[in-house]
């Protein structure tokens, strides 16, 4: 950001007239001023007689970001193409299981990738529960599945409660995460760091939780602001509300997934807890000072934090996805060329092999999984065609029940 435009509170530091500035940023053209009210802090105490709108400007450097971020959607997508239905899959998964893994350790909560990744892949009935983190999984997988039926319209209290209800569904039994009110809590809650410093307050009581929850729904219903900065200001609205006792971060984290997903595409979505974690002091640090006194409500430069940690997990992305490709030419060639005597069916099963060699990190393909993916053959035939191929030294035998096999050494050596 241009050293020309600091935020109030340095200039405060700086002994400069605020309160001047703050007038200037507030009649700029630029300047948006959101019905979005925050009771702000001085030292650590919230200060209930004062309440300052946020507001925005809209800096040359936001523009340019956003445009980036477009283009870089537009990229992911044009990249993803070149990848095979099964490599982009597996990857798409892989990325996916990092960012659920990211949101739950941003919150302290350990989880297992290869479960997280099992659960996204597993077809079972809802109702047949492996672990409490399934609510959640659940949610980012209609995410993954582009199933927004019941995410269309967020346009009400209830709406939020019920997405609250089937994230945490097993979490709601026990502890901070079962509510006293009718939509959200009723008593307080704090926001402690890792050395027991209270950096935030939430709202306090369901009345003025559901007040300022009704305003959220109104700004995020906006036509007349750009859909990446509204997105950024109702993240740290929701944030700032914590209308939950617990879950607050992961279901604000997942609610801007879900409408970069509808917006720009799925992996960019499933990107932001791992750009977040990545910068974590800097997200916390940025959201701290809007609530700051000295700071009159601006929210620019954690609108500005907010599309730079998109940008990063788009560019991550992008690197992967090259990667991937890099990785898959050059894998492919190798195996034409060792497979050239082989049928086309046959090479087809090793490529199907191949790309699950390359990009599952957790588990190989069945061959009832393979019958399926091939669609034209039945799982009688398809047994014969990798006993053959295990016969000829492509594939080797892992597993009896179900039946499963993997590339060999004799291919894997060379690729």
């Amino acid at each position: 950001m241009s050293n020309k435009y600091e935020n109030l509170i340095k200039l405060y530091y700086k002994k400069q007239n605020i309160e001047v500035e703050y007038i200037k940023r507030i009649e700029n053209p630029a300047t948006f001023i959101t019905d979005l009210k925050i009771n702000p802090i001085k030292r650590g105490n919230k200060i209930f007689d004062k309440e300052y709108n946020l507001f925005y400007i809209n800096l040359m450097e936001h523009t340019l970001l956003q445009e980036i971020i477009i283009k870089n959607s537009n990229k992911i997508n044009l990249i993803s193409n070149e990848l095979p239905q099964i490599a982009i899959k597996d990857i798409i998964i892989k990325i996916l299981s990092n960012e659920l893994y990211k949101t739950n350790k941003i919150e302290g909560i350990e989880t297992v990738k290869s479960e997280i990744h099992t659960s996204l892949k597993d077809n079972r009935k809802a109702n047949k529960k492996v672990n409490k983190l399934d609510g959640i999984i659940k949610k980012y997988k209609d995410i993954m599945e582009k199933n927004f039926k019941d995410t269309q319209h967020i346009d009400s209290l209830s709406s939020f409660r019920k997405i609250y209800d089937e994230m945490f569904e097993d979490f709601e039994k026990s502890g901070n995460y079962k509510l006293d009110g009718k939509y959200f809590r009723k008593d307080t809650v704090k926001v402690i760091n890792g050395l027991g410093k209270t950096i935030h307050i939430g709202i306090n009581g369901e009345e003025a939780i559901e007040k300022n929850m009704e305003n959220l729904i109104q700004f995020m219903n906006k036509k007349d602001i750009s859909f990446l900065v509204k997105a950024s200001i109702s993240h740290f609205f929701f944030e700032y509300i914590h209308p939950f006792y617990d879950g607050n971060g992961r279901f604000g984290r997942y609610l801007l997934s879900l409408y970069l997903a509808r917006k720009l595409d799925i992996l960019t979505a499933f990107s932001v807890s791992y750009s977040i974690s990545k910068n974590l002091d800097d997200y916390y640090k940025f959201f701290v000072e809007v609530e700051d006194v000295n700071n009159y409500g601006e929210i620019t430069f954690f609108v500005e934090n907010i599309l730079k940690t998109i940008k990063s997990g788009q560019e991550m992305i992008i690197e992967l996805l090259s990667d991937s490709i890099m990785k898959f030419n050059h894998s492919m060639e190798i195996l034409k060329e060792i497979t050239k005597k082989l049928s086309e069916k046959e090479n087809i099963m090793l490529q199907i092999y191949l790309q699950n060699y390359l990009f599952n990190d957790f588990e190989e393909i069945t061959n009832a999984e393979l019958s399926y993916i091939i669609g034209d053959l039945t799982q009688q035939t398809i047994n014969k065609y990798t006993q053959e191929l295990e016969k000829k030294g492509y594939l080797i035998k892992i597993k009896q029940r179900p039946l499963t096999y993997t590339l060999s050494d004799e291919i894997t050596d060379k690729l």
